[in-house]
């Protein structure tokens, strides 16, 4: 179905029976044929180049030392929609708290599995016509995107159980917010690698990067170290016991398999992923 936005004019297409329906070039919201109004934004205080920074100069683990030398290739401002809530958790009242869940089941970015999305720092959301980034559409309804919460649930009937409490869910929609994030690539050593950086305050939220050769032949150098330690160590524990050393040694290889394997892949890799922690 074809949607005219009511600020802007523009006109966009969007799927039929959604609640809410974004407009792609200034962000108003419309909900049943209406203006939504319970619409805010964390504002964007990161601009590219303090974004291309913080992602060269994150220095993951086995990454070049002159990487902070790479070519920016592309950068692009995306708008996640996130669906506000109040959660309660009857009776005990002093676990009720708010959330933000994602509004759209695949963002234009890679995200972290489980990211938290703040909720404090929020201001009133006004369309304009300069056009500051895309804006997507939320394609959850807020029920279904309510679910993916499951940590913050689980957290407060962990600390019921202690009082031996059984908790009672419930929650009631605050608005739509957007969150902004940089989507990033840049160049080094002839490949293209991307990054996304959260636009509020620079954090790099995953980012691929080049692995360094020194880093690889360390890695392969452990693999190794690893596979031969366990390998000596099961000998002279069965030696010890009375068995064959040999036994032992292969029982310790087998042992080691699955550390040494993940080494050994780390080290034949070109490239690198690095992903934050889930944000709070």
């Amino acid at each position: 179905m074809i949607i005219q936005c009511p600020f802007c004019g523009a006109r966009y297409e969007a799927p039929p029976g959604r609640k809410f329906y974004v407009c792609p070039y200034c962000g108003t919201v419309v909900s049943e044929g209406k203006t939504y109004e319970s619409v805010y934004i964390f504002q964007p205080r990161v601009d590219k180049t303090a974004a291309f920074r913080a992602a060269l100069n994150l220095k993951p683990t086995g990454s070049p030392d002159d990487l902070p030398q790479a070519t920016p290739t592309a950068a692009e401002l995306h708008f996640l929609p996130l669906y506000l809530y109040h959660v309660s958790f009857q009776p005990l009242t002093e676990l009720e708290t708010d959330a933000a869940a994602l509004a759209m089941s695949k963002p234009p970015v890679e995200l972290p599995s489980g990211y938290r999305f703040p909720t404090r720092w929020k201001t009133p959301f006004k369309p304009s016509l300069e056009k500051i980034g895309v804006f997507h559409q939320p394609d959850l309804d807020p029920e279904s995107a309510f679910y993916t919460l499951g940590e913050v649930v689980e957290e407060a009937e962990a600390y019921a159980a202690v009082f031996k409490t059984k908790v009672t869910v419930s929650w009631r929609l605050e608005g739509i917010a957007y969150f902004p994030v940089w989507a990033l690539e840049y160049e080094y050593g002839g490949r293209r690698y991307a990054a996304v950086v959260d636009a509020t305050d620079g954090t790099v939220i995953q980012m691929e990067y080049p692995l360094s050769r020194r880093s690889r032949a360390q890695t392969a150098a452990l693999a190794a170290t690893a596979a031969l330690g366990s390998a000596a160590l099961g000998a002279l524990t069965a030696l010890w016991a009375g068995l064959r050393p040999e036994l032992g040694a292969l029982g310790g290889l087998i042992a080691s398999t699955g550390a040494a394997v993940r080494l050994a892949a780390f080290a034949a890799a070109r490239r690198g992923r690095y992903k934050a922690e889930a944000k709070l």
